[in-house]
């Protein structure tokens, strides 16, 4: 993790500017960070992998993944699903496939599987809803019911 400081302040910095934007819900300048953090972060992944716990602490793979799941491109947030999936498993990170794998089913027009995304306060449709407790259990995540 040494090699990586700049990397680690780099990701806090981008995050922290997002969820401020977010929060304050300025979307013109959200939705231009959130594309200037993923362009950034898909040229890091290119060259690093993803920033996994191991790499560059939990924190930080948190701020990763809050970047991808804010990014407007499914073909990058594929890719880090992907990537995701083949670090040691995790609670945080069955996590993070949960809400990443909803949120490329929505972007997508499909149901989706966890129940983890909202519009309006209601959930987006989801599949197979009379086993949503028991995929959200699997996952981490607490029940819905």
């Amino acid at each position: 993790m040494n090699g990586n400081l700049s990397l680690l302040c780099e990701l806090k910095e981008r995050f922290e500017l997002d969820h401020a934007l977010w929060r304050d819900k300025k979307w013109d300048e959200f939705q231009k960070v959130s594309y200037d953090n993923s362009e950034w972060l898909k040229g890091k992944v290119c060259q690093l992998g993803w920033p996994s716990e191991e790499m560059v602490g939990k924190r930080s793979e948190l701020y990763a993944w809050l970047i991808v799941q804010h990014s407007d491109d499914i073909i990058f947030q594929k890719r880090c699903l992907e990537l995701i999936k083949e670090l040691p498993p995790t609670s945080e990170r069955n996590q993070y496939i949960a809400y990443l794998t909803d949120r490329i089913l929505i972007s997508g027009n499909k149901n989706q599987l966890y129940g983890t995304q909202f519009s309006y306060g209601r959930p987006y449709p989801i599949e197979d809803l009379a086993n949503l407790d028991e995929r959200r259990k699997n996952m981490g995540l607490d029940s819905r019911t």
